[in-house]
């Protein structure tokens, strides 16, 4: 279980928080879905002790995040900063983490075939060398191999085809642990609705909710009674509801367009409404 207390993280001269008072407990697989630049690889840096804190704790199975250095199969992630180790082929890169992590490097040869990397590449290039979505994929199938405790997965459909993506969720969907995963994407709610999901805008972490109380739910820019959930967007009041005529989360393919919306203000509100 990974638990979030009261935690802000900021950066730069001016110190103004990248995440402000995000509280949460990740005790089965999670999504965390928002916009581009809504802090959500942030959060997930500071959940691997990436990134300084300047308040609150992370504490990872009741150890704080500060204290998990070097600890195998307790936490992985596929940020391609901590699996570029040392510049050497990718099959050697697999090998090494294998050894080090006591993961399976044919699993994740198997699942690099699957997301269309294959053998010459792995035994040819680097890290360094990739396209962006090979990149992912290798980070996101060295990352899975670890069999660990908590993989946390940055983006990891991104630059995947249709069906690459399918396959790839099916190694989700089996994997015997804790998944955290964020996106910008909304498809994934029909793919994973027996998970977990929270929302994350501008900073502020919203949820729980199940993802399947999602597949029905619309968007409003107005203040709803009974929502599934309320959030602050853009200075508006956003609630997430079940019923009535406002547009589906589901014909979003992207939350960046949430924002989009909140900023026109009354005009985007009309938008909203107007939906069938």
């Amino acid at each position: 279980m990974i638990e979030v207390v009261d935690l802000e993280v900021s950066y730069g001269r001016s110190r103004k928080p990248v995440l402000r008072n995000v509280n949460a407990v990740f005790d089965r697989k999670s999504l965390v879905l928002g916009p581009n630049g809504s802090g959500k690889t942030t959060l997930f840096r500071a959940l691997c002790g990436l990134t300084s804190i300047r308040r609150g704790r992370i504490l990872i199975d009741g150890l704080d995040v500060e204290r998990i250095y070097a600890k195998t199969g307790l936490i992985m992630v596929n940020f391609p900063e901590v699996l570029s180790l040392l510049p050497v082929k990718i099959h050697d890169l697999i090998s090494l983490y294998a050894d080090l992590t006591g993961g399976d490097k044919a699993f994740a040869y198997r699942v690099l075939a699957d997301l269309g990397v294959g053998e010459e590449i792995l035994r040819s290039r680097r890290l360094h060398e990739l396209s962006a979505g090979q990149l992912k994929a290798v980070c996101t199938a060295i990352a899975l191999s670890a069999h660990a405790k908590h993989v946390l997965l940055d983006e990891p459909f991104e630059q995947l085809d249709p069906a690459r993506k399918s396959r790839l969720i099916r190694y989700l969907a089996d994997y015997d642990g804790i998944i955290i995963l964020n996106t910008h994407e909304t498809w994934l709610v029909r793919s994973l609705e027996d998970w977990r999901a929270f929302f994350m805008f501008e900073g502020v972490l919203y949820g729980p909710v199940l993802v399947k109380e999602l597949l029905e739910a619309r968007f409003s820019l107005r203040e709803e009674a009974n929502p599934i959930m309320r959030m602050m967007i853009s200075g508006r009041a956003v609630s997430l509801v079940k019923d009535g005529g406002r547009m589906p989360l589901l014909s979003l393919e992207s939350l960046d367009r949430v924002y989009e919306l909140a900023l026109e203000g009354e005009r985007g509100d009309e938008i909203l409404h107007a939906q069938p």
